[in-house]
């Protein structure tokens, strides 16, 4: 008896991610695409850059202040972005103008109501859109409230993929959040997500994290984080989110 087909095997990508200033003018979402096949090497190299530098808990924007810790952070910094223009990783980044957005528009709804609303634009035009036909995708999300929604829409997100881009069917396998001590990458996309957010708010930090913020900037290659990137990128990408 001929046994019943097996799926083809289709290769896998990670998607970590969190979000920043939810309560200022801007919020800021987004984070690293890696292929399975390079989760240890780059999850190795961060754990690294924090024991060298004495770095006992993580790498976190809310936390830097400078001072003995500067070079590791923008070891960090460096890092994301040779990964990013070696094309070992993909930065995938969307900003939304939330001072126009009513957040409780419906009962029970609220910022992290509208920051989970982002993700899931991100997640269909950016992961789906991009990867949903060759890859089996799963997302790892900055632990908290802001990514509690977006966990429970995983059906929704790959219906829609499947019907209007035409992906594989249940492209996003898994969305789970993660705390971020355990993921490197989810660091990673803090420190990142908190300096761009800096920027488009027009943040003028007299701490060391303004520094940090336009070290973030010179690393990108990218003059402003105020504009699109063009319809063809796809290894870095920032999206101005102009719905509601």
């Amino acid at each position: 008896m001929q046994g019943t087909p097996r799926s083809p095997y289709l290769p896998t990508l990670s998607f970590f991610g969190d979000s920043s200033s939810k309560h200022a003018t801007y919020m800021v979402a987004g984070g690293f695409a890696v292929s399975g096949l390079r989760l240890h090497e780059i999850e190795d190299r961060i754990a690294t850059l924090r024991d060298d530098a004495g770095i006992t808990s993580e790498f976190h924007w809310a936390d830097y202040r400078g001072g003995r810790k500067k070079a590791a952070y923008e070891s960090l910094i460096k890092y994301a972005f040779e990964l990013v223009n070696r094309r070992h990783a993909a930065l995938h980044i969307i900003v939304a103008k939330f001072a126009d957005y009513d957040h409780r528009a419906k009962e029970g709804e609220d910022k992290d109501t509208s920051v989970n609303r982002m993700y899931y634009q991100l997640f269909l035009h950016r992961l789906a859109r991009y990867y949903g036909k060759s890859r089996a995708i799963h997302v790892r999300l900055d632990a908290g409230n802001d990514s509690r929604d977006i966990c429970a829409l995983r059906n929704q997100l790959c219906a829609d993929a499947y019907k209007n881009l035409g992906t594989k069917p249940n492209c996003v396998r898994s969305i789970e959040p993660l705390a971020s001590h355990r993921a490197g990458l989810i660091q990673m996309a803090d420190v990142i997500m908190g300096a761009v957010a800096a920027k488009v708010n027009d943040v003028q930090h007299t701490s060391p994290k303004g520094a940090l913020a336009d070290f973030v900037l010179r690393a990108s290659g990218r003059h402003s984080w105020g504009v699109n990137t063009p319809p063809s990128a796809r290894f870095l990408t920032v999206w101005h989110f102009n719905g509601r």
